[in-house]
């Protein structure tokens, strides 16, 4: 029998002085490097006007999310051409400009499309640098919801595509395999590229890969129900002595939630001053059998 192991925390702070300053948009952030590996899962980022423009826009993202990422690949930079800034490198890597990215799963128009809370940014560096036969796809979904009593959902997995005119299409991905928190699974999409997965853990990201094409790997979150403060004071004493997670599984759990949508954690966040928390809880949920 599964059984949801739910930890609550209180964090309080106090002063007086406090000044707390918001970045102006936060939205999900999606960075693939050239060899098909996340650097980014739809992390949610708050993204400032960076770039001082005046507007808030996919440049703007990618120099925020790139202080998010491993400091080995946070090299970003942009060039002016013709037809305004273009990029010269992402996640570190410089391969002559061939890069893709998307905003909300529609390919950009340039780098100074604007962008707004709730909206997805997808940039990635093109493996395949002689075709540029990389295909990029999504899932039907940001955040998949699985509960205590119901932990299977089903997947759909989209590719970009082109028709002989060279207009973009839409088509779902046949016989990818998904991936949970960075391992295969053994399920697969079918000829309508869905794929029914049960989980045993919540707030883990999902992604795909195939044998036989090269994926932009898509990324989605399995989350859990939220959990109030009460409701996790409620469940915990009864089972706190024998199944409450040690101090490494609460760790790992929390580290796998950032940046979900079901949650809102974001990556980044700009403080000014000392921030007031006001006191409150939060829940790490996990299945276990």
């Amino acid at each position: 029998m599964k059984k949801i192991i739910v930890t609550a925390a209180a964090l309080a702070a106090v002063s007086a002085l406090s000044v707390t300053a918001f970045a102006d948009e936060t939205v999900y952030v999606t960075l693939a490097d050239g060899k098909g590996e996340l650097q980014l899962t739809a992390n949610a980022i708050d993204v400032a006007d960076e770039d001082g423009d005046g507007a808030i826009t996919v440049n703007d993202t990618l120099i925020a999310a790139h202080r998010s990422v491993p400091a080995d690949v946070s090299g970003y930079e942009t060039a002016d051409g013709d037809y305004g800034p273009y990029i010269t490198k992402l996640l570190g890597e410089e391969n002559g400009g061939s890069y893709g990215y998307y905003v909300n799963n529609t390919m950009s128009g340039g780098l100074t499309d604007p962008v707004k809370t709730g909206d997805t940014v997808n940039a990635y560096v093109y493996s395949d640098l002689e075709a540029w036969s990389d295909t990029y796809c999504y899932f039907d979904k940001l955040n998949y919801e699985i509960s205590e009593s119901d932990p299977t959902v089903t997947v759909t997995l989209y590719a970009m595509r082109f028709d002989e005119n060279w207009s973009p299409m839409t088509v779902p991905v046949e016989g990818a395999t998904i991936y949970v928190d960075g391992k295969a699974t053994d399920y697969v999409t079918d000829a309508n590229g869905s794929a029914t997965i049960t989980v045993d853990y919540a707030n883990m990201p999902i992604s795909a890969k195939s044998d036989s094409e090269i994926l932009v790997p898509p990324a989605a979150w399995i989350s859990a129900p939220a959990v109030s403060a009460s409701e996790a004071e409620e469940a915990a004493p009864a089972e706190a002595s024998a199944e409450t997670p040690a101090a490494g599984d609460v760790a790992a759990a929390s580290d796998s939630t950032k940046g979900s949508p079901d949650t809102g954690i974001a990556d980044t966040a700009a403080v000014a001053g000392i921030a007031v928390l006001a006191a409150g809880a939060f829940a790490v949920s996990k299945f276990r059998k």
